[in-house]
């Protein structure tokens, strides 16, 4: 076409030598044109198959990672469930190293992991029966008879005692890999833990959407230290054997801790609350919550056993509840705020009950309130007096004759 073309316009020129020359020239144009359409329609072609053949072979290489990612799941999964701790081991090692090579394949990582936990567990007793978690160390006992040789631990002993550490080694994966700062940082994971027994168990530093703790048991300390859950946070009727530190923590949703028991005290203090409830929880030893906000308030009806002391100093606390809480020790309310209406009706405090310096938007409801001890040195809210009751009991009842 393109040559035709040309030798159109070549019979335009007068005839002669010129229009013979003009025709040769416009002969070699149209040659020359149709072979750069021919070679640009060859490389095409050739780019298309060198196109598919790529995309084949992207498609190749994922299907055989995937497949490659698959075997060594389902090889660890059966390893889990060995009888040989050391097996058991690999393959939470294996899971590990699985993640952090890909990203998209964390949160079913975590999974597993979790799911092991979650597993029955029976803890290795000391000799008066207490998990080896609780035992206290007694200074009074010589070094020697300490220990026993190997010959006198017996096989279960032995099994419980591997169990323990493979237990250790996946909690300390998952301690790892949720801190920010590690050299690689599992974004973005939930913990899905309901009913597992957890040892020494710790989150400290670490980041993650959210922890479902119901009905766990924390065997020794458990440490939240400036965890940040950016969902809820659910220790409903969980039970903290020893101490429990949730200092500085941040729950941006509910804190659920509703029947949680604490056997020895908690220190909640600095730590952010969306919202939280501790209807039922059960206290022993010193509880904190110096420091701490609820910004859309807080429940509190619960249990403290006999010297059970609360620290709620330097808190702001949005609309709040402590009706029918008992709180056996001293309660110490110190310079908190609290942004709307705290109500206290029913409490019962066994020990001194402090609100020098408490800030009260709204008028604190106290009705019903009882004191153990009245000797006491109580300190009450503007509005508020205590009318005595039989031996050394009483309670607290509005007071019309001061203005709040």
């Amino acid at each position: 076409m393109t040559t035709a073309l040309l030798l159109g316009v070549a019979a335009e020129v007068p005839a002669g030598t010129e229009r013979a020359k003009v025709k040769v020239d416009a002969v070699r144009t149209g040659l020359a044109a149709g072979g750069g359409v021919g070679a640009a329609a060859g490389l095409m072609l050739a780019f298309r198959r060198q196109r598919h053949q790529e995309v084949a072979a992207a498609l190749a290489d994922r299907d055989a990672t995937e497949r490659r990612i698959t075997e060594l799941y389902n090889a660890a999964a059966e390893q889990l469930g060995s009888d040989k701790a050391p097996v058991r081991l690999t393959a939470l090692y294996t899971l590990e190293r699985l993640a952090n090579d890909n990203s998209s394949h964390r949160q079913t990582i975590v999974n597993i992991i979790c799911a092991y936990l979650r597993m029955p567990y029976a803890p290795v007793l000391d000799s008066v029966g207490r998990p080896n978690e609780q035992r206290r160390p007694d200074r009074r006992l010589p070094a020697i008879g300490r220990y026993r040789t190997e010959s006198e631990v017996s096989p279960g002993e032995q099994a419980a005692a591997e169990e323990r550490e493979v237990r250790l080694a996946a909690q300390r994966i998952l301690r790892t890999h949720l801190d920010p700062n590690a050299e690689v940082y599992w974004d973005g994971l939930a913990l899905d833990l309901v009913g597992a027994t957890l040892i020494a168990f710790s989150l400290r530093d670490c980041m993650l959407t959210s922890a479902n703790f119901t009905r766990a048991t924390f065997l020794g300390s458990a440490d939240f230290t400036k965890a940040v859950f950016n969902g809820f946070a659910d220790f409903t009727r969980t039970t903290f054997t020893n101490r429990a530190f949730f200092g500085d923590c941040i729950i941006s949703t509910d804190g659920h801790f509703e029947e949680a028991t604490f056997a020895d005290g908690a220190h909640f203090g600095g730590t952010s609350f969306r919202s939280a409830s501790f209807g039922g929880a059960t206290f022993d030893g010193s509880v904190s919550f110096i420091g701490a906000t609820f910004e859309d308030g807080a429940w509190f009806r619960t249990v403290g056993r006999p010297g059970t002391s609360y620290f709620i100093g330097e808190t702001l606390v949005g609309g709040t509840g402590y009706r029918g809480t008992e709180f056996n020790g001293d309660a110490f309310f110190g310079r908190a705020v609290f942004s709307a209406a705290a109500h206290f009706r029913g409490a019962t405090f066994g020990g001194i009950v402090d609100f020098e310096e408490t800030r009260f938007d709204h008028l604190p409801e106290l009705t019903d309130a009882r004191l153990t001890d009245v000797g006491r040195n109580h300190i009450l809210p503007a509005g508020w007096r205590i009318e005595r009751g039989r031996r050394t009991s009483g309670r607290l009842v509005a007071d019309k004759r001061q203005s709040p």
